[in-house]
């Protein structure tokens, strides 16, 4: 059994979060598939940091791409962490 440590899973989640997101967007370019690319929570994305030292502000949009690279990326370090 492997154990991975908790900023190991987190940057791995993110890491699958943000490749879901861009493969979602190269579909939509490429294909002209928008499914994936579409924001979840309206035109406006989501502020998680304003005004934290030199950043001045962070966003994120949160895509239906992005939460199956999330998805897939939890599934896979799930099954390598139990073998």
């Amino acid at each position: 059994m492997v154990k991975y440590s908790i900023s190991f899973v987190l940057l791995a989640l993110f890491f699958g979060l943000m490749i879901g997101t861009v493969a979602g967007s190269l579909l939509e370019q490429i294909f002209g598939l928008s499914l994936l690319n579409w924001p979840l929570f309206g035109d406006e994305p989501l502020t998680l940091i304003e005004d934290f030292y030199f950043i001045t502000k962070f966003e994120i949009q949160i895509t239906p791409g992005g939460l199956l690279g999330f998805a897939i990326t939890a599934y896979v370090l799930y099954r390598k962490g139990r073998s």
